[in-house]
């Protein structure tokens, strides 16, 4: 049996959907995932991912822009005490949806059983850890599968540069400069951090397919739109199978919007 390729994004610590998503497609040791950023905030079980994912030897981790901003804040808080003391990179986190991964590390950590001065050396320690975890993630990818070349890259990249060239900037925030431009022809882009609801024509989260050039997928189902809104969509490169696990109380009609 050939090995399975897939990708997933956007799963903004929502473990269970995740744990489905792989039971749902059978996923094995002889697959290949790739996560194109945003497994961190939103959601409650960030650090579950974390730990899951770094058990994994084929599953791939790419950086997206929450995980930029969690990296940044770590970085402040570790070497200069800004946790006490925020810096702006943790305030902008924080308003991003980074209090709830916080909150996992503090429950992780057992911060409520724990001296304050026995917290920050158990703190610091980890946070050390995690942010060499974050800092070394790829910005995206450059895979073939069956002849076919895939670019994977968390919002996509700057039609104005080369590959090589692009700042990580875009690679991590871009929107509309980027989905809708020609793009290079010879290769297709696989892309989440913009909700599909915002590109599909229906205002539906599935899978959107860019069928005037035919070189980009984004696959963004939102999940970070909300408590009841979105889905978690794969797509597995082999054979274009597109598997969805939606949010319990979500439906199939209608959309935020």
């Amino acid at each position: 049996m050939s090995k399975r390729i897939y990708v997933v994004s956007d799963i903004h610590g929502y473990y269970d959907l995740f744990i489905k998503l792989l039971e749902k497609i059978n996923f094995n040791q002889d697959d290949l995932l790739y996560i194109i950023g945003d497994i961190c905030d939103r959601g409650p079980d960030t650090l579950k991912l974390i730990f899951y994912i770094q058990k994994h030897d084929n599953i791939i981790l790419l950086k997206g822009n929450h995980e930029y901003m969690m990296q940044e804040a770590l970085y402040y808080g570790i070497y200069y005490n800004d946790f006490d003391y925020p810096s702006k990179a943790l305030k902008i986190w924080m308003a991003n949806g980074g209090n709830t991964t916080m909150q996992s590390i503090r429950s992780y950590l057992q911060k409520d059983k724990l001296t304050h001065d026995d917290y920050r050396v158990v703190r610091d320690a980890f946070l050390k850890q995690l942010y060499e975890y974050l800092v070394n993630l790829p910005n995206y990818l450059e895979i073939t599968v069956n002849k076919k070349r895939f670019i994977l890259v968390h919002a996509g990249i700057n039609p104005r540069y080369p590959l090589e060239k692009q700042r990580v900037q875009d690679l991590l925030w871009i929107r509309n400069d980027f989905y809708y431009a020609r793009g290079d022809l010879t290769k297709v882009y696989i892309f989440g951090h913009t909700p599909t609801v915002l590109l599909n024509e229906d205002r539906s989260f599935n899978i959107w397919f860019d069928t005037v050039n035919q070189n980009k997928i984004g696959i963004d189902g939102g999940l970070a739109c909300g408590s009841i809104y979105g889905q978690l969509n794969c797509l597995c490169l082999n054979d274009g199978k597109i598997t969805v696990i939606k949010k319990e109380g979500a439906n199939d009609e209608g959309s935020f919007l």
